[in-house]
């Protein structure tokens, strides 16, 4: 079981996962001040911009994980495409939800409150103003985040399965074994 766990948390899945936050937020960057059409393209198609950039991108994400990877098998790239397709999405929409590109429902906490952590990781530095009341405000919405991990991670799920079943493995690859 743990081998299995392992490719879940290994370095490649991490910096995949960073890799579409890049690439989802330079896509909400896009679509917000619609550069070279990007809004309107995405409207055409009758999607819309976090749709896109959250969902699309995770597919890709776990498209390239699955492509890259050459020491595992179907199923664990599909599962670790997942994992690296939530990550982006979870972090590319709490990124653009700070930069103000991605709206926040009327009452509802943003994904990550980057304030809030901030000051308590300061505090727990030592760096922090001794008046700041670190965590008296809430850090993540965890309803929120456990769904659009869960969305993301769909979608990145998908994108290594099809990665794999469409393009196959490459040469030398091979499944791990219990």
């Amino acid at each position: 079981m743990y081998r299995y766990l392992y490719y879940l948390i290994q370095p490649g899945v991490v910096s995949t996962g960073l890799m579409g936050t890049a690439l989802q937020v330079g896509l909400a960057f896009a679509n917000s001040f619609n550069i070279a059409g990007a809004a309107d393209a995405i409207t055409q198609y009758g999607l819309s911009g976090q749709l896109t950039s959250g969902g699309l991108i995770a597919a890709l994400t776990g498209a390239y994980y699955s492509l890259t990877q050459r020491k595992v098998g179907n199923t664990i790239a599909a599962g670790a495409g997942a994992v690296a397709g939530g990550i982006s999405g979870t972090l590319g929409t709490a990124v653009t939800q700070a930069l103000g590109w991605t709206a926040i429902a009327d009452g509802a906490s943003p994904l990550l409150n980057f304030t809030a952590i901030t000051t308590a990781l300061m505090a727990a530095l030592g760096s922090a103003d001794p008046s700041a009341t670190a965590g008296a405000e809430q850090m993540f919405d965890t309803t929120a985040l456990a769904q659009v991990f869960g969305s993301t991670a769909v979608g990145g799920g998908l994108g290594a399965f099809l990665g794999t079943a469409l393009w196959g493995k490459k040469k030398g690859s091979h499944r791990a074994h219990a």
